[in-house]
């Protein structure tokens, strides 16, 4: 008798743990991506701004510090998944008033969504729909 009162508690607490996680999520900070709202934030007026501010890794990334990897290849930018051209002075040229997110591919990542020629990984700014 014991045994099916035990699992009517533990199953009501799952219930209640899962419906307090669906009232107060936890905020997640995904370090590959600049969302809207994160850009709205950012002092300045070029998306070059944004990552300088707010993910200044991804330009490290753009210009390696290793004389091999600098002959490997620049990042990669694109704008909706267009190919906008080599290296982060890309981003220089776009402004944020028209940009819905910024994200930062790895290597890997950028070959598996771009094909082959990503040594450095990718960036792709995604606009607001006018």
């Amino acid at each position: 008798m014991r045994f099916p009162v035990v699992i009517c508690a533990f199953a009501l607490a799952a219930c209640a743990h899962g419906t307090r996680a669906a009232r107060d999520p936890a905020p997640s900070h995904d370090s590959d991506l600049l969302t809207a709202e994160e850009l709205s934030g950012v002092s300045g007026s070029t998306v070059y701004d944004a990552v300088r501010q707010l993910r200044p890794e991804w330009l490290m990334r753009g210009h390696p510090g290793a004389v091999l990897a600098r002959t490997q290849g620049d990042l990669i930018l694109y704008v909706d998944g267009t190919r906008y051209g080599a290296g982060i002075d890309g981003l220089r040229t776009l402004t944020l008033r028209s940009v819905a997110s910024v994200q930062y591919f790895s290597p890997g990542a950028a070959q598996a969504r771009f094909g082959a020629g990503h040594i450095s990984g990718a960036i792709e700014v995604i606009t607001v729909p006018r």
